[in-house]
């Protein structure tokens, strides 16, 4: 059966596979009904999580690898992280980490955008692509155990990325020991949230677990007229028939009601003076009624792993999603003459592009691997085999129109005799992508560890009749000598490959991004200790990025050679029992190989977030956490125009008592009013305002 005729079929195939290699390994002489035995791996410290720091993280090597063991630079962010800081959102739980800037186009309901080591990040969940490109359906956080941050290039392992790195998301899985939670949020914003999260198992035997999160909020946005309304529902199953078998079915349904709160205001009124004043923050410069950013999603996802024996495991892992994106809009020109944009002497005034983009996608990522664990010589090698298969089908209709009635920006008229653009279909777009991989970790001695991996790709795009197809190798070296005392120093080589699902804007796709690293770090994790210090220092180099068109201001084109360097800080710690720290310091120093900078991206930031428990960290109590964010100046891609320096606060305020949770937060305490970035096509971008959320939470 094709693939390209009938993904869902795949689907169906791959989570029949379980059940067929379980009955192949129990008539084929399987292990027996017990915990297994893995081939011993000398790990420094504790692998206990506590407080904020983790120990673990699986996205860097797809194996279960102590984060001080790999050759790569890893953040991770606990739910208990997000919800000490009030993360109402994917990119608010970046904030406080490094090489990370969060925020980067300020407030912005159509993704969960950022910069990760001066350039994009591809998005995957439960170890797969979640997006090809494009609008997506932003996820719950709520739905979510953690995220890693994967800094680097990581195609050896995914295929799809670019040289800043990924943002790994793990959902919720179902668990053996019940538990129940029912939570309220009020905010700001007229936010109103109710969610729950049931998990337990199904039968007294233990075979069966299941696992019910649900999320309905009823908000508006910073902006005027635009809400953020979401109904959310993820339910899952997990199958373990014995003690080297698991199986976990996820669903999820997510229904966004939002609209548009980007709004691309000029430079004056924002960033530089206006005879005018300031151009209010919750300015909304589309049409009510018309202004939308709608999005559904459908998806169901199989997991499934099976350990053979001491040395071998099986790992296969699968979603077919369908999705929804209805996005219309209406942005001021400011594009034809950035310096006045204005239609009258008092500038107040402008003209507006309408655009309208409907979107359906259908997508079937997989990935299947082996992992064999074995000794040769007095080392270990714990080697993966895999192949993943990625496809993706959008069509699509658009539209684009000028409304030439000035549009007050200080005094908004809406309804003023506005007429919608024409519709019109857009070509078909169909994109596939195949790799395989192998890679070895190999510890040898008592002190050193290797890392080794190759993959190659093949990728096929389709759009309008046009059929391109981009075939790439790449490789990932790394080294790591662990010292007694919990000193490891590492080298590391990676590469990436990203092809574009994309045209310009005159039709013609894109070439795949290509970039290589060259990293050195050290990591520090004291024998017992709570504490992990990190500090990195990278050299990446990427061909093809995309970069503003200086003749055509709704159009992108491909810069070139582009370099990177930088330097990342970063701790977590509990200082006895009653505090739990982290902190972050990012250089960044980036030229895209046009001659301009990365619009948007400071050299300097820099955060640090505590919370200190009145009682101690496991007892009931008053728990008072305070952060502060510090970014740095960042300028337009000539530049030319410069984006002062800021420092938010961050606070929160917690009380617990048995089974209950009481909570404030509040993300830029001080409500400053500043710039995120700006651009020299014309516009700027207002951060965020200050957020208030107080929720109420209570566990049976």
């Amino acid at each position: 059966m094709r693939l390209s005729k009938n993904p869902l079929a795949l689907l169906i195939a791959a989570a029949l596979l379980p059940a067929v290699v379980h009955a192949q390994d129990a008539t084929g002489g399987g292990t027996d009904d017990h915990a297994v035995q893995l081939a011993p791996v000398a790990v420094t410290g504790t692998r206990a999580n506590v407080g904020y720091t983790r120990q673990d993280a699986t996205s860097a090597t797809k194996t279960d690898t102590p984060v001080i063991e790999t050759a790569q630079a890893i953040s991770v962010v606990s739910s208990t992280q997000m919800l000490d800081q009030g993360a109402l959102t994917v990119q608010d739980a970046l904030r406080y980490s490094a090489g990370v800037r969060a925020d980067a186009y300020g407030v912005d309901s159509r993704g969960d955008d950022a910069f990760l080591r001066g350039t994009s990040f591809v998005q995957y969940l439960d170890g797969l692509r979640q997006s090809f490109g494009g609008a997506y359906a932003r996820t719950e956080p709520y739905f979510l155990d953690r995220l890693e941050i994967v800094r680097g290039p990581s195609s050896v392992l995914y295929g799809q990325g670019t040289t800043g790195g990924l943002i790994a998301l793990v959902s919720k899985r179902p668990q053996f020991i019940a538990s129940h939670e029912v939570e309220a949020q009020w905010g700001n914003n007229a936010r109103k949230q109710m969610a729950f999260d049931f998990t337990g198992p199904l039968d007294t035997a233990g075979h069966w677990a299941y696992r019910l999160i649900g999320v309905y909020r009823d908000a508006d946005a910073q902006i005027d007229h635009v809400p953020d309304d979401r109904k959310a529902i993820a339910p899952a199953i997990t199958w373990m028939p014995d003690a080297d078998t698991q199986w976990t079915l996820l669903a999820n349904l997510q229904f966004d009601h939002n609209g548009t709160t980007l709004n691309f205001l000029p430079h004056a009124g924002t960033l530089l003076p206006n005879p005018n004043g300031r151009i209010p923050t919750n300015r909304f410069t589309s049409e009510p009624g018309f202004d939308a950013y709608d999005t559904s999603q459908r998806s169901v996802s199989s997991f499934f792993e099976h350990r053979f024996d001491d040395t071998w495991k099986f790992v296969q892992n699968a979603r077919y999603s369908h999705d929804n994106v209805d996005y219309r809009t209406l942005y001021p020109n400011v594009y034809s003459d950035p310096a006045d944009p204005f239609l009258d002497d008092a500038q107040r005034t402008v003209a507006r592009y309408s655009y309208v983009s409907l979107k359906r996608y259908k997508r079937l990522v997989t990935d299947t691997h082996l992992q064999a664990d074995a000794d040769a010589g007095g080392v270990h090698h714990r080697v993966l085999f895999g192949l993943d298969v990625a496809y993706s089908h959008t069509d699509a209709k658009q539209g684009n129109g000028y409304d030439a009635v000035p549009f007050d920006l200080y005094a908004p008229v809406y309804g003023n005799g506005f007429v919608p653009p024409d519709v019109f279909p857009s070509p078909s777009s169909h994109t596939r992508q195949t790799g395989l991989y192998v890679q070895d970790q190999i510890n040898w001695g008592e002190h050193w560890i290797g890392t080794v991996g190759f993959r190659h790709d093949r990728a096929t795009q389709v759009t309008g009749g046009q059929r391109s197809v981009d075939n790439a190798t790449t490789a990932r070296y790394g080294l790591m000598y662990r010292f007694d005392s919990g000193l490891v120093p590492y080298v590391s080589y990676t590469e990436s490959f990203q092809p574009l699902d994309s045209l310009d804007a005159y039709n013609r796709p894109y070439e795949p991004l290509r970039g290589k690293q060259y990293e050195a770090g050290l990591k520090y994790q004291p024998v017992g200790s709570a504490t992990l210090l990190t500090a990195t220092y990278f050299d990446l180099h990427e061909d093809n990025r995309l970069a503003p068109d200086p003749q055509n201001p709704l159009n992108q084109i491909q810069a070139g050679r582009a370099r990177t360097q930088g330097v990342e800080l970063e701790a977590s710690t509990r200082l006895g029992h009653h505090l739990d720290l982290i902190g972050s310091y990012t250089w960044t120093h980036a030229r895209p190989g046009d001659g301009t900078i990365v619009a948007g991206l400071p050299k300097n930031q820099g955060s640090v977030w505590g919370v200190y428990h009145v009682n101690d960290v496991d007892d009931d109590g008053l728990s008072l956490g305070l952060g502060a964010r510090y970014i740095g100046v960042n300028d337009d891609e000539t530049g030319t125009l410069h984006v002062p320096k800021k420092t938010l606060l961050d606070a929160m305020v917690a009380y617990t008592q048995g089974p209950w949770r009481f909570s404030v937060n509040a993300a830029n305490l001080t409500d400053q009013v500043y710039n995120a970035s700006c651009l020299a096509r014309g516009d700027c971008f207002y951060g965020p305002r200050r957020s208030l959320m107080g929720m109420a939470r209570y566990r049976f």
